[in-house]
């Protein structure tokens, strides 16, 4: 059962105490998405939005911010809608109860209800997680988080197609990308007539998936400068930001 957990910049209802507060030290103290030089309403697109912690603090900094986020999993979507209407946001950041892909499907989803925010379309690398598990926290705690394990449809969609039916966003300042290993799926459902409004990128990966050296090989081949820096907390977890000086016109 959900309950509310008291940070010191902001709250949150969650399934998982201990997960939310690995994601609030990623996104509140150490600023794994600080961007800079954006504008003061910025528009950004959450694909992997989880219960929406990165959404509260996009509009903590930029209060006139336009966010697009975007959840798969009904419970945690619940929880996301849950958050915003905590922080009287439900009505600033438009959700989208579906996930992001290179096609639009209807595909099969892993959720992991003791660690929802590991719940992904990519079941087959969480095997080798559950490996890292049971090496630094012991077999008890492994096979607790992992345990109860639901496998459902959840419903898939191209950015570019969700992106052109809202013409109004001429621009997307900063898109964040945090998918359980289908990142480069994600940034294949852009078209190149989107591509060339993108102006920021950050997104997390993992060696495991095997795609780093190729989804860095597309965002170079479509301008962007690249940043990467592994992350403290795990070896073969990376943060990969790109961004661009201008827009393409």
């Amino acid at each position: 059962m959900a309950h509310l957990i008291q940070f010191e910049k902001t709250s949150c209802y969650a399934q998982s105490e201990e997960e939310a507060k690995f994601i609030y030290k990623e996104i509140f103290e150490d600023g794994c998405y600080d961007v800079a030089g954006l504008p003061e309403a910025p528009f950004i697109v959450d694909a992997g939005a989880n219960i929406g912690m990165f959404s509260l603090f996009v509009k903590q900094k930029f209060p006139a911010a336009k966010v697009l986020a975007f959840e798969p999993a009904p419970e945690t979507y619940g929880l996301l809608r849950r958050n915003l209407e905590l922080h009287g946001l439900a009505d600033d950041v438009e959700t989208l109860p579906c996930g992001l892909a290179a096609r639009a499907s209807t595909e099969k989803f892993t959720y992991f209800p003791n660690l929802p925010g590991n719940s992904t379309l990519k079941p087959e690398e969480k095997k080798q997680m559950v490996e890292l598990a049971r090496e630094s926290r012991g077999d008890e705690v492994a096979d607790q988080i992992f345990r109860g394990a639901q496998e459902f449809d959840v419903k898939l969609e191209r950015l570019s197609d969700v992106l052109s039916r809202r013409p109004e966003f001429a621009a997307i300042d900063f898109l964040k990308v945090d998918v359980e290993g289908a990142e480069l799926e994600v940034l294949r459902g852009l078209d190149d007539v989107h591509w060339g409004s993108v102006r920021n990128i950050v997104l997390e990966t993992w060696d495991a998936s095997g795609v780093r050296g190729e989804m860095e090989e597309l965002l170079r081949a479509k301008g962007f400068t690249l940043k990467r820096e592994e992350a403290p907390w795990s070896k073969g977890f990376w943060m990969i930001s790109a961004s661009r000086e201008q827009l393409a016109t």
